[in-house]
């Protein structure tokens, strides 16, 4: 009878285990899908908005851009924007984690494409001269683990350009953006608009910091600014 109550035992543990197993794997492949849903959207959304704002956006791109040289890693390429704009550097290297995005770069020998993450940047330590990123902070999720990357690649006295978004310091369009924050969040592949990029930047003590302002029509409605510069590793 206890061998009989034991193997009753061994049977509901291993029903739940298998149960939990297949929940656990339906979930991570619904995650899955909904990731590249919300990637292939942006990847047709952000081509859009891009050419509409690319006038008024170049002088930007030409600063981060124009001014990185040697061995240069751009991180969030997105569909390569930014790529007519550099003209000095002996080796370049675009990474971003959206296929669909990426692809639409056209291949070249004159650089390198490589599907990869902020967060987990697959290169040796100290490899780069220059690190630029254009709009990529607000979609990072913890800033601190993409600077710390940012830190481990990049040479000693090496420059990181930036140019970034960060919120206007009112309480109120802050908490009204809220409300709306995940839905804005879904169509532009995590994109925070209520993200502090000021107080994150200045946050960083690897380098020494140069950060100048710019406000724009284009993006003065939904409380955000834009901010430009570059972080001088120590």
């Amino acid at each position: 009878m206890l061998y009989y109550y034991i193997n009753l035992i061994k049977l509901y543990v291993t029903y739940n285990f298998i149960k939990f197993k297949l929940i656990i794997n339906l979930n991570n492949s619904l995650t899955n899908l909904i990731l590249k849903i919300r990637q292939k959207l942006f990847s047709i959304i952000y081509p859009i908005i891009d050419n509409i704002s690319a006038n008024q956006n170049e002088s930007l791109r030409h600063y981060i851009c124009n001014n990185a040289s040697g061995n240069i890693l751009e991180i969030g390429a997105g569909n390569g924007s930014n790529l007519i704009f550099y003209n000095k550097y002996d080796n370049l290297v675009l990474i971003d984690n959206n296929f669909d995005l990426i692809k639409q770069i056209d291949k070249s020998p004159s650089y390198n494409l490589i599907l990869a993450d902020m967060k987990y940047l697959p290169f040796k330590k100290k490899s780069f001269d220059s690190i630029v990123s254009s709009l990529v902070l607000c979609s990072a999720g913890n800033v601190n683990t993409t600077f710390n990357e940012i830190d481990m690649v990049l040479k000693s006295k090496g420059k990181y350009y930036f140019w970034e978004h960060t919120v206007f310091s009112n309480k109120l369009i802050i908490a009204l953006k809220s409300f709306f924050i995940y839905i804005w969040q879904f169509f532009t592949n995590g994109c925070d608009y209520n993200i502090d990029n000021i107080s994150n930047l200045e946050s960083i003590k690897w380098g020494h910091i140069k950060i100048h302002k710019k406000y724009s029509r284009l993006i003065n409605f939904l409380g955000i600014y834009y901010i430009y510069g570059v972080i001088t590793k120590k």
